[in-house]
């Protein structure tokens, strides 16, 4: 067994309806901000209904306004989160998972190579079933080197953000639901976006046979809970107490204020929803 698998996990889960959809990037930044405090490392598990993030890069989009007028056709709320990378779909068939590791929990600080193999490790223990891979799936959408794949099949991705006091690896898992109508989605959004304009900011060409999702690849379905199950279950022990006296803490309370104006800030770059 890994050595870091053998340590106290602290829980905390989020499910978010679509007013609250920026909380999730407002909880994670506020909480590596805090890792310093942090009493073990963090499982934060959280969930969104039809959703499209966006990333930065995607404010560069020629027709972003066609763009984001296709995702509220398409019954999907949208927002932008403050990384670099690109459109993901969030809903209630995906899982997005962060792992928080403190440095002062640590011996050293982990390279940016070992915390993604961190979180790689997890799913692999977690869906022993599956031979889960790394590397990038050029046709899916929002593609990296650390896409978590099956068979050459997406069924999620991996990005890191750290500070001086930690660092937290950030996991989408496409769990149930029709992935194939997901990168049909993302597949028009860059269509609409693009329109006749040379590609010249390289967005994906989305093919939506790329990806697939866990219940798919198992073959039965599998659900959200069972999911963030099997990925607790990884670790020796987990507790969903000892996080939350962090949430009380003055400090902590100011992060979230804090984070909340620059990622409602960043919102003012796109048309509201009506």
């Amino acid at each position: 067994m890994e050595q870091f698998l053998s340590q106290p996990v602290s829980e905390f889960r989020q499910p978010l309806l679509p007013p609250n959809n920026i909380s999730s990037f407002i909880y994670t930044n506020a909480i590596l901000r805090s890792s310093e405090a942090l009493p073990t490392p963090l499982l934060h598990f959280w969930t969104l209904e039809e959703t499209v993030i966006l990333g930065l890069k995607d404010q560069r989009l020629p027709h972003l306004a066609t763009a984001l007028d296709l995702l509220r056709h398409r019954h999907h709320h949208y927002f932008i989160r403050n990384s670099g990378g690109l459109a993901v779909v969030s809903d209630n068939g995906i899982l997005n998972c962060s792992l928080f590791f403190p440095w002062h929990l640590e011996k050293q600080q982990l390279t940016i190579d070992e915390a993604y193999q961190r979180m790689v490790t997890v799913i692999q223990a977690a869906f022993p079933e599956l031979a889960i891979e790394t590397g990038e799936v050029t046709h899916s959408y929002c593609p990296g080197s650390f896409d978590v794949q099956v068979k050459g099949q997406k069924i999620g991705g991996i990005s890191q953000r750290r500070n001086m006091a930690g660092v937290v690896v950030m996991l989408y898992l496409s769990i149930n639901g029709n992935q194939l109508s997901r990168g049909e989605l993302i597949r028009d959004f860059y269509t609409a976006g693009l329109q006749s304009t040379p590609n010249k900011w390289h967005f994906p060409d989305v093919w939506p046979a790329a990806m697939t999702n866990i219940s798919d690849l198992l073959g039965h379905s599998i659900t959200i809970a069972e999911a963030q199950d099997r990925l607790r279950g990884v670790f020796s022990l987990t507790d969903n107490q000892a996080f939350k006296p962090l949430t009380w803490q003055p400090q902590f309370i100011k992060y979230l204020n804090d984070e909340r104006l620059a990622i409602s800030k960043l919102q003012e770059r796109l048309p509201k929803e009506v």
